[in-house]
């Protein structure tokens, strides 16, 4: 119910994503803290701080939509650096907006905000013969956990905000000159011959010494880790529709006690509620492959505390935890063991391929430099070079972005010439550049989007720039770092 309330929200966070992330993000918070608060304060913007706790409390409702729309998410990431740094940045959009709505005294009159409101079909449908049903209006909202006065501020916001986004995207017009230049240099096609020189084509002449394999192993040890992996053992308690909730509360009780009152072992809960005891091993933070998607151990909760270095240590039950509705876990650790490193005995094959590669693409790196060198000298020699093709940044046929940038960077007046790029995997190619053309008929299809990238990456400019200055003018300062 209500969806079309929501119908422009994904649109305009797009667009503030567009507008303020990229220097925000990109040029990195910290190149605005200007000097040290509370331990508590974040960021702080017009004066007003957004604090550690408001940060979490965030955090923790992104987490729950996710869960809500049946996206997993790991506790660790939840928890980690990087995620907790874009809710803050989401949190200082919304204040840097809020801040340009207030010195811009932008207001959204009475009419506006019902006209707004009349294009939700939910609502327009409470208009009968001319009159609205405003006690079927307040149960709607109601019925959404929305007050009337909660609902009406939100769209406020949301207009207000729409009306800041639009007047600064009014502004980033692309030239119409400048994406054609851009389109012709897309469309330009350069005649070329390739020459590769590949690591795999000299496999055969490399054999690595075991010195040399040992070397490798103790350089790249920790690319030969057995992960951290455990033994669990769980019993499940699952209610049905059959159950009586009092009873079934009882039991739960009588569960969730019993395996904290007898900690060093699950039999005898087991045995008492005559439930099976069950084991999965080697289970990784990760999860486990194979485990099917409704196993209690999927559930991020129950997966954080059986790998808790208390769980870990002790080797005791660990609190009950409700995976899902009516279905309660108590597990314990039987076994752990830590990462380490795999012996060099275990991994020799691996190792081998790998040193094998590296001497491999170095005697195919040596090969070409010296036939580039040697083809520069002399250009107009094409032997060795395969048949001629034509390509374009348009067409790169099989060409990786080193190699077309290698290409479009001969001058066209000296063909042929004769270039280098690094092949994707490794190794190196040569290309012999002959002769250059626009083609015959430009695709209007390809224009008309390059034209309209142009225009978008000209909005990008004009919004980044419009809201450093709103940055400026709230004084946003970093106080301290997310942890």
């Amino acid at each position: 119910m209500l969806e079309s309330i929501r119908k422009y929200q994904k649109l305009l966070m797009g667009l503030l994503l567009l507008l303020i992330l990229p220097s925000f993000v990109f040029l990195g918070v910290e190149s605005y803290m200007r000097d040290i608060g509370k331990d508590t304060d974040l960021v702080k913007i017009d004066g007003q701080s957004i604090t550690r706790q408001e940060l979490d409390n965030a955090v923790k409702a992104r987490g729950d939509r996710l869960q809500q729309q049946g996206r997993k998410v790991d506790s660790a990431v939840l928890n980690s650096v990087p995620f907790k740094q874009s809710v803050l940045s989401e949190l200082v959009q919304q204040r840097l907006l809020a801040y340009e709505i207030k010195s811009l005294k932008l207001k959204i009159t009475p009419e506006t905000l019902a006209k707004d409101l009349t294009q939700i079909p939910e609502i327009r449908a409470l208009y009968k013969d001319g009159q609205f049903d405003s006690q079927r209006y307040k149960q709607l909202l109601a019925s959404n956990q929305m007050t009337v006065d909660q609902f009406e501020n939100g769209r406020r916001y949301e207009l207000l905000s729409r009306q800041v986004v639009t007047s600064v995207l009014a502004t980033g017009i692309g030239s119409r000159k400048v994406a054609e230049k851009i389109s012709q240099a897309f469309e330009t096609e350069r005649e070329v011959q390739v020459m590769r020189f590949a690591p795999a084509d000299f496999m055969s002449k490399v054999n690595p010494t075991q010195q040399e394999l040992e070397a490798f192993y103790q350089a790249n040890i920790n690319a030969f880790q057995a992960p951290e992996m455990i033994d669990v053992e769980l019993v499940v308690l699952v209610g049905n529709a059959k159950d009586d909730p009092k009873a079934f509360a009882e039991k739960a009780d009588l569960f969730a006690n019993m395996a904290y009152e007898q900690p060093d072992s699950l039999k005898p809960v087991a045995e008492r509620l005559k439930l099976s005891i069950q084991t999965v091993k080697g289970l990784t933070r990760a999860g486990t492959k194979g485990l099917p998607a409704d196993h209690p151990l999927n559930n991020p909760k129950l997966l954080a505390a059986v790998f808790s270095d208390d769980a870990i240590r002790n080797r005791r039950n660990i609190e009950a935890q409700e995976v899902s509705p009516g279905k309660i876990v108590v597990a314990r650790v039987a076994n752990h063991q830590a990462q380490a490193a795999l012996p060099l005995s275990v991994v020799q094959a691996e190792v081998k391929k790998q040193v094998s590669l590296r001497l491999a693409a170095e005697l195919a790196n040596k090969a070409a430099q010296d036939k580039l060198q040697a083809t520069q000298n002399n250009p107009t020699d094409a032997a060795g070079f395969a048949g001629a093709k034509w390509v374009s940044r348009n067409k790169p046929t099989d060409l990786n972005a080193p190699a077309m940038d290698a290409i479009m960077s001969v001058e066209a007046a000296k063909l042929p010439a004769i270039v280098s790029a690094p092949i994707n995997g490794g190794g190196t190619a040569i290309y012999r550049v002959t002769k250059v053309q626009q083609p015959v008929k430009a695709d209007p299809k390809l224009r008309a989007e390059q034209a309209q990238q142009v225009a978008q990456l000209g909005t990008q400019a004009e919004g980044a720039t419009y809201f450093d200055s709103v940055r400026d003018r709230a004084g946003l300062k970093q106080i301290n770092q997310v942890k």
